[in-house]
């Protein structure tokens, strides 16, 4: 019960006041929704297995000290974010190239938004992870952000329920 009412009370500040962390949350779901329906289901699943290893290899990735040294917070985090993005290009075209996006007859169109959201919410999951490994002090979060994605029950549950996901929409 108490989790229901902070996320009723997260969602009632919102609407007054939105950040920029939900706004950017906003423009992810926008943007690999359209991507996931002029895709198709296959391509966006291809896109969602990429995002696993792109994140592990990120995340032992071994940045030079000396040149994070001279950056900002919001730098590194750009740095962070943007070298995650390329590592998910990177891998889905790997993935690509081997044959595992093959092109679909008939789109389910409801699939796709599922997976879509899914997606981006493992992105956003990575990025505000970043964020917050980085400088909680500095990178402020919104508090609905914070309980969605900055904890580690929600950091848990965005990188297994993608997989849970896959494997339902497998059997059907």
């Amino acid at each position: 019960m108490n989790y229901l009412t902070v996320l009723r009370e997260t969602i009632n500040s919102f609407l007054s006041n939105p950040t920029w962390d939900i706004l950017l949350l906003l423009f992810f779901f926008f943007a690999v929704f359209v991507y996931g329906l002029v895709v198709g289901r296959n391509r966006i699943i291809v896109l969602l297995l990429a995002s696993y290893p792109a994140a592990l290899i990120n995340g032992y990735l071994p940045y030079p000290q000396q040149f994070l040294e001279r950056l900002n917070t919001l730098q590194i985090l750009f740095l962070k974010s943007f070298v995650f993005f390329v590592l998910v290009l990177f891998v889905f075209w790997i993935l690509n190239k081997a044959g595992f996006s093959r092109k679909e007859i008939s789109k389910k169109t409801g699939h796709v938004i599922f997976l879509s959201f899914l997606n981006v919410g493992f992105w956003a999951n990575m990025i505000f992870g970043y964020a917050l490994k980085i400088s909680e002090e500095a990178v402020k979060l919104a508090p609905l952000t914070r309980l969605l994605f900055g904890s580690i029950p929600s950091h848990f549950i965005w990188l297994i329920l993608p997989l849970l996901a896959l494997y339902w929409l497998g059997r059907n």
